[in-house]
């Protein structure tokens, strides 16, 4: 070799030199490069699929917020469907209510007709029955007993009933 002018201890050394660089090299450059590089890589993986899973839990909740909300839009179309029949009901029962009323009010307003009228032909009946006692009295010139009007006044009142019904 020292004909191509390479001396072979200087050689040896400087491959033993370049040899202990590489080695320092890739123990104390390339090596923690190379793992700073995979280490990112991996937090970037990772990043990406959490990332991934978030808009799948998104996309989830989304459709989740969705169902809550139809659900939510049922609840009140029935609690309208229910308040509107309890408001008809209570109209119903309202409009009922003032019909029996009427109807009773009518019924007692009759009752105390017929009752007025009751006691407006009974107290007509005395007064044409003391009438007649005193035209029959005039008539006759003469004072009817007590005992003899009373009985008139019955038979007149008994007749005057079955005339009038």
């Amino acid at each position: 070799m020292g004909e191509l002018g390479i001396n072979g201890w200087n050689f040896a050394v400087q491959l033993v030199a370049f040899l202990v660089f590489i080695y320092l090299l890739w123990r104390f450059a390339v090596g923690p490069i190379v793992k700073v590089l995979d280490s990112r890589q991996d937090k970037i993986g990772e990043s990406l699929m959490a990332a991934e899973r978030m808009q799948q839990e998104l996309r989830e909740s989304a459709t989740k917020n969705e169902e809550v909300m139809a659900q939510a839009r049922r609840e009140a179309q029935e609690l309208l469907t229910t308040a509107r029949g309890n408001a008809e009901q209570i109209v119903n029962r309202a409009n009922e209510q003032a019909s029996h009323s009427a109807e009773e009010f009518l019924t007692r307003a009759k009752d105390t007709l017929r009752q007025e009228t009751a006691q407006a032909r009974q107290q007509l009946r005395m007064e044409v029955a003391d009438l007649a006692v005193n035209a029959a009295g005039k008539i006759l010139r003469k004072e009817i007993s007590a005992d003899d009007q009373r009985e008139l006044i019955e038979k007149t009142l008994n007749e005057s009933a079955n005339v009038q019904q």
